[in-house]
């Protein structure tokens, strides 16, 4: 694995988990009960865009990085995780116990990110090495 690849992955993992708060900022910054406008067009556009590519930036880096069957299996899965979010919102009329699993979700991603970007950060100080 080159060093800058894997550096460039790590990267691409952390603009992930950045996404990630950004995303949780827009959702607060919309709560009525906030102080927010209760208008969550910037964090369904925010989350349907910039948080799609970060994730999808994570398994391309891992891929064109090296980083193993692995790491790209676990990006693959945070991109999986992703979607599965992007996708619980549609379950509120039919389902609603199962959107409801959307801030759950985030949490399961927000925390597999993290534990992920700096798994990804130590492999690319050990190619370093």
């Amino acid at each position: 694995m080159n060093r800058r690849l894997a550096q460039v992955h790590a990267a691409a993992a952390w603009l992930f988990v950045a996404s990630i708060i950004v995303q949780v900022f827009l959702i607060g910054a919309a709560l009525r009960e906030l102080g927010g406008s209760g208008n969550l067009t910037d964090h369904i556009n925010f989350g349907y865009t910039y948080v799609g590519i970060a994730a999808l930036l994570v398994v391309v880096t891992a891929a064109i990085a090296r980083a193993g069957r692995r790491a790209i299996g676990i990006s693959v899965g945070l991109l999986v995780l992703y979607v599965v979010q992007t996708s619980l919102p549609y379950a509120k009329e039919s389902i609603p116990w199962i959107a409801a699993l959307h801030p759950v979700n985030a949490l399961v991603l927000f925390a597999l990110s993290i534990w992920y970007a700096r798994r990804a950060w130590q492999a690319s100080s050990a190619v370093a090495a």
